[in-house]
């Protein structure tokens, strides 16, 4: 009769370390972090590069047929700018487990709809001013007038662009806030920079409010950042 003993040796005993984050997901996180300040920075490119900043209208297509240098940096800022502005709603979705889960879908989507649509829309400003140096401010108003009137899928592409930026973003916010990943505040620092920007029609000093705003949505992101590290 034999008798099997076992050995257990506590001191060698180790327990399973967690796995270290992947470099991919850190990237990730942190091109989530740093595009609201990229979005700043190109709002300032676009307030100061726009050389109708605060003008709207008839006043405002004349100053793009004049000035197609400087209106280039004005349409390329904001071009950049609300692709970053919009990207965080659509990455920031990872962040959320739990409570705000659907409403960071939902925000992602519309996110997703309002990033394919709205920096493109910008390209416009070179096609009114081109067609205005050619035929005038009435060739570039009659050609704007039959686009609206009957080419329904600019309506789309105008109701895609708003439901992402004006619905999307702060949506997304309102998904973190639920979450516990951000504070209340959050929701402040991208709702005054959009409000700026309506009611100062792209002028300077919307662009800052705007940037400023921005800043604070950054810092904000990297504190959920942190939290789900």
């Amino acid at each position: 009769m034999t008798t099997t003993t076992t050995h257990q040796n506590l001191d060698t005993t180790t327990t399973p370390s967690a796995a270290p984050r992947s470099s991919a997901v850190t990237a990730r996180r942190t091109f989530l972090v740093a595009a609201p300040v990229l979005a700043a920075a190109f709002t300032i490119v676009g307030a100061v590069g726009d050389p109708a900043a605060g003008i709207n209208g008839s006043e405002m297509l004349k100053i793009y047929i004049e000035n197609p240098s400087p209106l280039q940096w004005k349409s390329t800022g904001y071009h950049w700018a609300y692709a970053f502005w919009i990207l965080p709603a659509f990455l920031g979705a990872g962040l959320v487990r739990g409570k705000g889960g659907w409403l960071a879908n939902v925000a992602a989507l519309l996110a997703f709809a309002g990033m394919v649509t709205l920096p493109g829309m910008l390209i416009t400003d070179w096609y009114a001013a081109a067609i205005g140096h050619e035929y005038g401010l009435a060739g570039t108003q009659a050609v704007e007038s039959y686009m609206e009137s009957t080419m329904w899928g600019i309506a789309g592409f105008g109701i895609a662009a708003m439901a992402g930026f004006v619905i999307g973003v702060p949506l997304s916010v309102v998904a973190l806030i639920r979450a516990g990943l951000v504070r209340w505040w959050t929701l402040l620092a991208v709702l005054v920079p959009l409000a700026a920007l309506f009611v100062s029609q792209g002028a300077v000093w919307g662009g800052l409010i705007c940037a400023a705003g921005l800043l604070v949505y950054a810092w904000s992101l990297a504190g959920a950042v942190r939290k789900v590290a």
